[in-house]
């Protein structure tokens, strides 16, 4: 036997309180011999004894009805009994209802998985005794708590009415987060009889952490029922997904032709042919530029160009979609990409060059870097060059990155100059050289103030020995600004020779930078080949990534010029890198207005706008969300959270014309329908098919075994009230 509520056991204390009330009335009283007293210390004497008898009689009944009372509240129960003489015992259960996009596949029977899915929750939710409690979890990647019902309500009815109110969302599958937020519920509730319902299409990647859940249901089997009910088709119809939208060459100049880059993926077991995808622009509905794809092989992926021009200055939408998205397949959301950018007339950058004293222009430490940039002299990319004593006196605002070729050392001015620049979402590219004080850099612009990604370690290979090489990583670019690269139409990188470079480290770890609030995560944006004795390892970084304030930083192992590396005279590498750095730094400065969904957009507000507020309209709804001033890291933003639809949004500070567009998108993860199997799943979870006609109820109950016994316990302690109180009034009448 089990007590639900065992603190309540405790109460069996009150028992000493009849015990002292007794006590306290047997009171000493003074004696007063009297003449009449002999008549009746006779008759004291013989009634005496049953006096005391029953005092005690009494002092046990109510000894009894006490300890009685605290066990009925205890709740014991018996988790092996099977019986329901007192009616079924009730339960308390949590529906975790998946609703990540790929619920919304229709079947043959033209029924979504998410139809089936509702009509499985409100029957496991109609299974349930009368007084049972239930929670809904509304469950993708995350539990969508303003939609669901977290404590659980004995009004079962509210649990329908969530149930039909839900949607799909598109969020991504990972179970996970809500079965661990199911156990957490059900922990902290006194019943005997706990239930899960996990009700899914059976995505295998909503187990992605299959072996955390596992551990969850499996070291909770005890207390614990799971049933996991599948439902949709075992075996999903093909799906095709435009997984990618990228604008080539990273930067948007208006009046000039861009190449948009779009990637579609087949998930199907047989090879798609003739798909014809479109570019859109600003939500029009004729294509500016369409291709048709031949064929796009099983389980493979296919990145397409795509052309537009813009010819206004400032954001716009562009949409990549499959020709008539609606019907193209069963799963609509991920029929189409959509990608916000900012048209600019020109894009400025500073130069700091630390080696000018050459004659020849074309031994500058800058030279061959302004020629990337600026090839022509009315190009859209505007370059000015400066001497590290003169870079402080520009305005550094004017420029969108400011570059720094193998200069010396900074001063503290400058140093704070850059990193006001950075907060207001400036990009900074540092370069090496022989003039540069590795250890002022790794002090000062590493350690102290959290500027660099990694600290410069010592020098690595002879820049005089042209023979001995290291060449740029193959494939496996792991950085968006290098992605492209992994499709070997894009162009190679791997043919760039470095002779001499700096060590950077992968994973650079010093407390003090860490507590620097303004300094981001590091990344690396591109490696060195791997050695061939380091199988399967990553190559040693080439170039690192840091975000700083609102603004990044690019840290360069091997120089700007071609004192150490080839680079720099490599037109097809480092053109493209150099544009989609700047691009990248153009993309951090405008908040990021291009999202995944559950991320928040940020809008950074300046000091003086403590109380701004504004707002955004959601796609495809007359809703308008008000927004208020927060401090994040210590800088007032507007912050919007509600991002679990995929579209584009609109977002208008208040007292502002203008307005701002960004988009969310779908994980396209959850493009790949693939099934977990059934052997895959939880052993300790009871698995059931779910169809139409699948009696829930009778499968439930058959495992819903053990019963509570407080109030047959509470139905005594009433009796022997009542018997007290007639006992007592009997006893006193004879007294």
């Amino acid at each position: 036997m089990s007590f639900l509520n065992s603190i309540m056991l405790f109460g069996t204390a009150a028992v000493a309180v009849p015990i002292i009330i007794h006590l306290l009335n047997r009171r000493k009283f003074k004696k007063v011999t009297w003449a009449a007293m002999k008549f009746i210390k006779l008759s004291v004497e013989q009634n005496q004894r049953r006096m005391q008898l029953e005092d005690l009689l009494l002092l046990l009944l109510r000894c009894a009805l006490l300890a009685l009372l605290a066990f009925a509240l205890a709740r014991p129960a018996l988790k092996t009994s099977g019986t329901d003489v007192l009616g079924q015992t009730k339960v308390t259960a949590v529906v975790v209802l998946d609703n990540s996009y790929s619920m919304d596949l229709r079947g043959l029977d033209k029924k979504s998985a998410f139809q089936k899915a509702r009509a499985a929750a409100k029957e496991a939710i109609n299974a349930m005794p009368s007084g049972s409690y239930a929670s809904v979890l509304l469950a993708s990647d995350l539990v969508q708590e303003k939609d669901s019902i977290i404590s659980p309500t004995r009004a079962l009815s509210q649990a329908h009415e969530v149930i039909d109110r839900a949607k799909v969302s598109h969020h991504a599958t990972d179970l996970y987060p809500a079965v661990d937020r199911a156990v957490e519920i059900l922990k902290g509730r006194a019943a005997l009889r706990k239930e899960i319902y996990i009700i899914t299409d059976g995505q295998a990647s909503g187990w992605q952490q299959q072996g955390e859940i596992r551990k969850l249901i499996e070291g909770n089997r005890d207390d614990i029922r799971v049933y996991i009910l599948r439902v949709g088709e075992a075996t999903p119809p093909a799906n095709y997904a435009i997984t990618g939208l990228d604008v080539a060459s990273g930067l948007t100049p208006v009046d000039h032709p861009l190449r948009f880059d779009v990637t579609v993926a087949n998930h199907a077991a047989q090879s798609a042919t003739n798909m014809i995808v479109g570019l859109y622009l600003d939500g029009g509905k004729n294509p500016v530029d369409k291709v048709m794809i031949p064929s796009v092989k099983a389980g493979a992926t296919r990145t397409v160009p795509l052309y537009a021009r813009f010819t206004k200055v400032g954001y716009h939408s562009v949409r990549a979609s499959f020709d008539q998205p609606e019907r193209f397949d069963s799963l609509e959301a991920d029929n189409q990409n959509l990608l916000v950018v900012r048209a600019v007339r020109e894009v400025r950058v500073l130069l700091v060059d630390g080696d000018t004293e050459a004659r020849d222009p074309r031994e500058h430490e800058s030279y061959f870097l302004k020629l990337a940039l600026a090839p022509v002299a009315d190009h859209y990319v505007k370059v000015d060059t400066t001497t590290p004593a003169g870079f402080a006196r520009n305005v550094l605002n004017r420029y969108a990155a400011v570059a720094l070729a193998n200069v010396e050392r900074l001063t503290p001015s400058q140093i704070s100059a850059l990193k006001g620049f950075l907060r207001q979402g400036g990009g900074l590219l540092v370069y090496p050289g022989d003039r540069v004080d590795v250890d002022f850099y790794n002090k000062e612009l590493f350690k102290k103030h959290g500027l660099l990604p990694s600290p410069w370690g010592e020098a690595v290979g002879d820049a005089t020995q042209d023979g001995v090489y290291t060449l740029f990583q193959a494939g496996g670019y792991e950085h968006p600004i290098t992605a492209p690269w992994n499709n070997r139409d894009f162009g190679q990188l791997d043919d760039v020779r470095t002779f001499r470079r700096l060590k950077l480290e992968k994973q650079p770890a010093v407390s003090s930078v860490n507590s620097i609030i303004e300094a981001g995560p590091v990344k690396v944006v591109l490696r060195y080949a791997a050695a061939r004795d380091a199988e399967g390892s990553l190559g040693a970084p080439a170039i690192m990534e840091r975000d700083w304030g609102a603004g990044r930083v690019f840290q360069f192992s091997s120089t700007a010029d071609t004192a150490w590396s080839d680079f720099a005279v490599r037109a097809s590498s480092v053109v493209p890198v150099l544009y989609r750095i700047l691009g990248n730094v153009q993309a951090q400065g405008d908040a990021g207005l291009n999202l995944r969904v559950g991320e928040s957009f940020l809008h950074p507000l300046a000091a003086h706008q403590p109380n701004q507020q504004g707002r955004v309209i959601v796609p495809g709804l007359a809703q308008t969300n008000r927004l208020s001033a927060e401090v994040l890291r210590d800088r007032p933003v507007l912050q919007f959270k509600q991002t679990h639809r995929a579209g584009l949004y609109e977002f208008q500070l208040d007292g502002d014309e203008h307005t701002t567009l960004f988009a969310v998108q779908p994980d396209h993860r959850e493009s790949d329908l693939h099934k977990v199997n059934d052997s895959e799943l939880p052993s300790a979870a009871t698995l059931i098919h779910w169809e139409a006609d699948t009696d829930l109820k009778e499968q439930v109950q058959k495992a819903r075994v053990g019963a509570e016994y407080w109030l047959m316990i509470l139905l005594v302690v009433l009796a022997m009230v009542a018997l007290e109180t007639y006992i007592a009034q009997k006893f006193s009448q004879s007294k």
